[in-house]
């Protein structure tokens, strides 16, 4: 009984906190892409919308591995994927500029699609292989100029908090090489069992984001895999999250 209250208690807070800050920061997001001041105007806004949902929820954030991002580096991130928390906790990272790619259902949320389009973050259709890797392409190459950093999440969707690390997909890798960015591989512990996936409820705790060093992508070639990089950045991960846990 008390745990359904706890966790009652907790989806009240997570709807009156998330709901009114996220419509609140997008509607400023989108605001400022019509002025000069869009990248920062997009960026301040993006920081304190992750910012305040976590930490009006009881969320804290160890940012580790911070000495290893280049300020004036484009990247492509490489992140695992548990929880709707994972964006917040990145977006709340201020060491970085980056957006994401994002599948197109988002773009269907009212305000919040609208941000997300006019932010200029790359809007892929799942179901069209072939389409999501032109827009990949594309996308990648406008963000690239820019100096606009993309977070990819390897698993492709969110995993449940059980599984350490889920199967990469390789998507991320092979546009890395096609753009030629280097892999800043960032390893995000606990998100998953604050708020798991088809929750609503957040639940106070700590989440750790870890970046690790960068990784040079290979030149793109069609003849060459991506499985070497895929799998190198996969232990860098695991590793990670093994000495994160083993400190828990």
């Amino acid at each position: 009984m008390f745990s359904f209250i706890a966790n009652l208690i907790n989806a009240i807070r997570t709807i009156i906190v998330v709901v009114p800050n996220t419509c609140f920061w997008a509607i400023f997001c989108c605001l400022a892409t019509f002025t000069p001041w869009s990248r920062r105007g997009v960026e301040f806004g993006g920081s304190c919308w992750g910012w305040i949902n976590l930490r009006l929820n009881g969320v804290k954030v160890i940012y580790q591995g911070l000495e290893n991002i280049d300020p004036h580096q484009t990247y492509m991130v490489i992140a695992n994927h548990k929880s709707f928390l994972d964006i917040y906790t990145i977006f709340s990272c201020r060491a970085l500029y980056c957006l994401f790619v994002a599948k197109r259902e988002l773009t269907k949320i009212p305000i919040f699609g609208t941000a997300l389009q006019r932010s200029g973050s790359i809007i892929i259709d799942r179901g069209n292989r072939k389409e999501a890797i032109l827009r990949l392409q594309a996308q990648g190459k406008i963000l690239k100029s820019r100096e606009t950093s993309i977070v990819l999440f390897a698993e492709g969707t969110r995993g449940p908090a059980s599984i350490r690390l889920g199967k990469f997909k390789k998507g991320g890798f092979m546009l890395a090489s096609q753009l030629g960015l280097p892999i800043l591989p960032l390893t995000i512990s606990n998100s998953g069992n604050l708020q798991p996936k088809g929750k609503i409820a957040i639940k106070p705790g700590t989440i750790t984001l870890t970046f690790s060093p960068a990784i040079e992508s290979p030149e793109f070639n069609e003849e060459i895999s991506p499985r070497e990089i895929l799998g190198e950045v996969n232990k860098v991960m695991e590793k990670t999250r093994e000495a994160i846990d083993s400190h828990l």
